[in-house]
């Protein structure tokens, strides 16, 4: 990362430039023209932007003289919008780019694209020079002249290119060192890199040092060489030592590792402030020193190696998640599917195979109308109405299909949704255990059911068999006569209320819906029960009136469903009670509510959720096929039924019917 030098005392100038250039520049701010002066490293800053606001015109051309002549930093003028074009033009033959406030996040990245573009330019230009020009060194005898080839500029090239297209770090490392030979000319090469698992500086490659050195050495953190470039940034050089620096501690340490690394020149690969690696050179083979602008060029080299390595971690990491994500897929319990905004699959794991009975390959990548139509309708639902399912069972046997599904939607940082992704949890077993126990549960019925009805006919056919075996002897007896016809066709129409009952409940009821008058419906009802009833001792209290209260019903099915209604209150009172018959209307629902309660014995809390089983009994009743076959009529009706009970004090069932017309006003 550049760095940036920011002379101005405005908050928000600084701002600005800080925002706007976070990703490219680490931007040192200072509030005066002598803050300024102490921050300035040539070797380090790239770019200096000065507000002009801050000083009289002639104070900053004075400063800036004194610091014009810095080599290979670019200079950015902050001026005012007002400002006269005579000024403007004085100002502009200072600075190689001008801005003028208020600054605009989108004016200063262009203005520092040009800057940078410049930049580069002067960069190659040097490179060139490097690569072509002649030094001139020490005369021994005579003046000699010697000239670099062409040759390394051609290898330098490509290894600039190598930095973006190589990601194998060991071959990218031995082409780096490969290329610094040929190019420099060196004795001894050896490349430092941090092992973040040890936190030591290891020898990652190394050119004309044994192996059984080079794979010894390392360095910790708290080494001289370490602390030196870390805190320093700069190249270290061993050959070329100016007063009594050596007899500092921290680098006299740093060039005893030197010796040990068989290096003069130590050149230190940053990272975004960190010591990435180091690239240490030993004297060249013609023992000629190293030039400011050789290592020049390869600092730059270097830390453009360095940005190239730190690529290379972020792609592995890159890729130890995808590899990580791609086992985590395999792995799993459940089939996971992911589409992209087009609606194509991008992700079948092997569970979705298992559960679909489909290859990924022959899947991923086409459009989601090759799954399963319901998988199909909820990816669809998910990705264009943005709509979630959790704990969705979709079962189709049509398709062999039987899973429980999650989905939800896939949304980029600006919140744009990307895809979808579907989550499949295999319930076939769950469901072959539901078919097995229901199965069971059926078996158990009929067993039941057989049971019960070989008692409820077997009660009525032993009555009608006792007065056949006694009619060949009483046959002429009047009175035996009259009690064999009540009692014979009493048990026959018992015989026959079971059987129809069972063939209503077992089988679909055919309705002819008319409009009807409920409260005729409910005394009809009531008379029929009146007439069977042996006992007397019930009061009949009625709260409604005939001809108020129409119900779009068949009168013959809704007849029978409150006779059954009524019939299970009375068994419920054989010693007497009160039964309480009420009908109002719910206007916000359209609905006519009815209301029977008696004041029998109730419900045992133990039998409750049996009220409508069609396999409860009890003494008074025996067979419970009278509330479930109501419940049915009703419900078929459009209707609900509902029941309540305290026990030993009576039992409440309450109708809800759609009303289909009033004739006078409500009750």
């Amino acid at each position: 990362m550049k760095i940036l030098l920011l002379i101005t005392p405005s908050e928000d100038i600084v701002e600005k430039f800080r925002l706007s250039l976070k990703d490219e520049y680490i931007v040192l701010t200072a509030y005066s023209f002598e803050q300024g002066s102490d921050l300035i490293r040539p070797d380090q800053i790239n770019l200096i932007a000065i507000d002009i606001t801050i000083s009289e015109s002639d104070k900053i051309k004075s400063w800036f003289a004194r610091h014009r002549n810095i080599q290979d930093i670019m200079w950015l003028g902050i001026v005012s919008s007002d400002i006269s074009e005579e000024e403007l033009g004085k100002y502009s033959s200072i600075f190689h780019e001008i801005i003028c406030t208020p600054i605009s996040r989108n004016r200063l990245k262009i203005a520092i694209k040009n800057i940078q573009e410049r930049l580069d330019i002067l960069s190659e230009n040097k490179h060139l020079k490097l690569l072509s020009i002649a030094y001139t060194e020490k005369e021994r005898d005579t003046e000699s002249v010697i000239r670099l080839s062409p040759g390394p500029l051609e290898k330098a090239v490509p290894l600039f290119r190598t930095f973006t297209a190589s990601l194998d770090l060991d071959k990218l490392i031995d082409l780096f060192l490969d290329a610094v030979t040929d190019v420099v000319g060196v004795s001894r090469i050896s490349f430092l890199l941090y092992n973040k698992e040890d936190d030591v500086y290891r020898v990652k490659a190394s050119r004309g040092i044994h192996p059984d050195i080079s794979s010894r050495i390392y360095l910790t953190p708290d080494s001289g060489m370490i602390l030196w470039l870390s805190t320093r940034g700069r190249i270290l050089r061993r050959d070329k030592v100016e007063g009594d620096v050596v007899s500092k501690g921290i680098l006299i340490r740093a060039f005893r590792e030197m010796e040990v690394l068989q290096s003069v020149v130590g050149i230190p690969i940053m990272y975004e402030g960190k010591l990435l690696c180091i690239l240490n050179l030993d004297r060249k083979i013609t023992s000629e020193p190293y030039s400011s602008m050789e290592l020049e060029k390869l600092f730059i080299l270097s830390n453009y190696f360095g940005k190239a390595i730190q690529d290379i971690y972020k792609y592995n990491i890159i890729c130890n998640q995808k590899e990580y994500t791609q086992k985590i897929l395999e792995r799993m319990g459940t089939g996971v599917i992911t589409v992209n905004e087009k609606e194509e699959i991008i992700i079948f794991n092997p569970k979705a195979e298992e559960i679909l009975k489909e290859k990924a390959a022959d899947i991923k990548g086409r459009p989601v109308e090759v799954l399963p139509e319901p998988i199909t309708r909820l990816i669809r639902e998910t990705i264009r109405d943005k709509k979630a399912y959790n704990k969705h069972e979709v079962i189709s046997e049509e398709d062999n299909l039987y899973v429980e599904v999650d989905t939800y939607g896939l949304y980029d940082i600006s919140g744009l949704l990307i895809g979808g992704v579907i989550l499949l949890e295999d319930i076939s077993a769950r469901e072959e255990l539901s078919r097995e126990k229901k199965k069971g549960e059926n078996l158990q019925l009929l067993n039941e059911l057989v049971g019960r009805m070989a008692h409820e006919l077997r009660n009525p056919l032993v009555a009608v068999r006792t007065f056949t075996q006694l009619m060949k002897d009483r046959y002429s007896d009047p009175e035996f006569q009259d009690f064999f016809f009540s009692t014979v066709t009493g048990e026959v129409e018992k015989l026959n209320s079971l059987i129809e009952k069972l063939i209503a409940f077992a089988h679909p009821i055919e309705y002819k819906f008319d409009i009807v008058d409920l409260g005729e419906v409910l005394d009809n009802s009531l008379e029929s029960i009146l007439r069977a009833v042996k006992t007397s001792n019930i009061q009949l209290i009625k709260n409604y009136t005939p001809g108020i209260f129409k119900i779009r019903a068949d009168n013959k099915q809704i007849y029978k469903a409150f006779s059954y209604i009524l019939q299970n209150s009375f068994n419920a009172m054989q010693s007497g009670g009160t039964l309480t018959m009420n009908v109002e209307s719910v206007l916000k629902d359209a609905t006519i509510k009815i209301s029977v309660k008696d004041t029998g014995r109730g419900i045992p809390p133990e039998d409750f959720k049996k009220v409508f089983d069609p396999f409860y009994t009890t003494p008074e009743k025996g067979i419970g096929l009278g509330l479930p076959l109501s419940q049915k009529i009703i419900e078929e009706h459009g209707g609900k039924v509902s029941v309540s009970s305290v026990f030993n004090h009576g039992t409440t069932l309450t109708i809800l019917l759609p009303i289909a017309a009033q004739t006078e006003e409500e009750v």
